[in-house]
């Protein structure tokens, strides 16, 4: 197949700009503009699909850290919690389950709505133990979306003709009731993510769960968000410690419930068009101790 052969050669490739790695690149773009054929990629030993398209091998290929800081939260919490559940919402192709599963054979539930994601979720996370999938997005309130792809991410925006349904995060638990007190609560919606934690305010306040979102300002904006107040209402629930990690994965800094003006700050820093952002760990007040 001619289009897995032109991935493994990118992905193989140890000379990012050779003349050769340029052509197969354009061959990439060539195919992709009629078609987007499903590939074979392997990550954390084992053997996925994904879409040819998809971003996600080749920035882990350019930046070995992307992403794996989702792992160093699961190690904390599991330290903690050796009943950890997990709640993943915007799973994609399930790369977030792969990871997680390398690291503790813990209860995942996946959420994921897309379409073009949701056939390759489950196809990637057939043979992993305690894995749920939940076939629906997430969202503030009942109303109804479409999901519009980017290379290995989708964000939504709301329809007002038709589209797709989505759930609030207490209709989500209870279908999925053994999960109302996961205790980590990760999101990546590019751009629905707060919506998507004040949506959450009954179940975090009843767990107390860790909250490790994306935050991105651009694509908040477009969902007409503030971006910044999310810090205050994580700071009404009892959220006191905030990890900051920059986009590759590489972490930042801590900061405090006090600290809004550094938040304000790395608002300002990370409004950048879409082209960065930060991910964030809350951790409520009775989790600080996870960082000793």
């Amino acid at each position: 197949m001619i289009a897995q052969y032109i991935f493994d050669k990118l992905i193989g490739s140890s000379q990012p700009k050779s003349l050769l790695t340029k052509v197969f690149k354009l061959l990439r773009q060539q195919i992709l503009s009629g078609s987007d054929p499903v590939v074979s990629y392997v990550y954390k030993g084992k053997n996925m699909a994904i879409h040819l398209s998809h971003d996600f091998p080749y920035i882990l290929k350019d930046y070995p850290q992307y992403s794996q800081n989702l792992g160093w939260v699961i190690q904390k919490m599991h330290q903690k919690y050796a009943d950890l559940k997990v709640i993943d919402v915007g799973a994609n192709i399930g790369d977030s389950a792969v990871l997680i599963k390398d690291i503790a054979d813990i209860p995942i539930l996946c959420v994921e709505g897309n379409p073009k994601f949701l056939n390759l979720l489950k196809t990637n996370t057939q043979g992993l133990s305690q894995v749920s999938i939940a076939d629906c997005f997430v969202g503030e309130e009942a109303t109804m979306v479409e999901a519009v792809s980017g290379l290995g991410s989708a964000h939504l925006k709301e329809s007002n003709s038709g589209g797709i349904a989505v759930k609030t995060m207490q209709h989500v638990i209870a279908e999925n009731h053994t999960f109302s007190h996961a205790k980590l609560l990760k999101i990546d919606t590019d751009g629905f993510d707060n919506k998507i934690i004040r949506g959450a305010k009954t179940y975090l306040l009843e767990s107390k769960a860790a909250v490790f979102f994306e935050y991105d300002p651009f694509f908040l904006a477009k969902q007409g968000e503030l971006g910044v107040d999310i810090f205050d209402f994580l700071v009404s629930l009892g959220y006191a410690k905030f990890l900051i990690f920059d986009n590759i994965g590489d972490f930042l800094i801590t900061i405090d419930h006090r600290s809004k003006s550094q938040f304000l700050e790395l608002h300002a820093y990370f409004n950048k068009g879409g082209k960065q952002y930060m991910d964030i760990l809350a951790l409520h007040a009775c989790d600080e101790d996870i960082l000793t």
